[in-house]
């Protein structure tokens, strides 16, 4: 048995803040965090700025929701992937790549923020240090199996932080040209990383 659907002011002020999440990942994509003003997304979203305010009380206030928002998302991927027999880590990464172009907005908003983050005083700097972080972690974890070790050695973990810059270089060009096809280019990276390891 489901269970039941919020209905009423409660359903409605849900989809208001996911109506307002949705406009700002636009806002920010656009013309980033700092230019962008409350009073901005609060026109995008039809409603004053008493409005806006009713439903979050601040910018750093949605920023810190989007990013919540996300986590969950990418907690839910990685579950699926678990589910999938045999999903492998070059192919889970394919299929966020894959992913990454179908939401462009989103992903050339987390591009924006990922450069504004770097300010340590950034909302968000927290969660994009730790992201990297985990993202490292997890796939110098699964360059290692792939070596037949459960533990990651020094190139494991270099090789995983190329893996990233590679990932975010290609995908920045792709943002500044949408004609550009970073698909091949990280199915390369891909398949070299790969390839090498074979050898170890």
């Amino acid at each position: 048995m489901s269970a039941k659907q919020p209905r009423g002011p409660y359903s409605k002020g849900n989809a208001k803040r996911e109506e307002i999440l949705t406009k700002a990942v636009e806002a920010f994509g656009k013309t980033g965090y700092h230019a962008t003003s409350m009073r901005e997304i609060a026109a995008a979203c039809d409603l004053s700025q008493a409005g806006l305010l009713h439903h979050f009380p601040n910018k750093e206030a949605i920023l810190l929701a989007l990013v919540d928002r996300r986590e969950q998302d990418q907690d839910e991927v990685t579950q699926e992937r678990r589910k999938v027999s045999g999903s492998t880590w070059q192919e889970a990464s394919l299929q966020a790549q894959k992913r990454n172009e179908e939401e462009s907005a989103l992903t050339r908003l987390w591009a924006n923020l990922v450069g504004e983050a770097t300010d340590p005083n950034f909302p968000a700097h927290e969660y994009f240090l730790e992201r990297y972080r985990k993202s490292r972690t997890s796939f110098a974890l699964d360059i290692a199996n792939d070596h037949g070790r459960t533990t990651p050695n020094q190139e494991d973990q270099m090789q995983a932080a190329i893996i990233i810059a590679i990932w975010d270089g290609l995908q920045t060009q792709w943002l500044l040209d949408p004609k550009f096809e970073m698909r091949p280019a990280f199915e390369y990276a891909i398949s070299m990383i790969s390839r090498y390891s074979q050898y170890k």
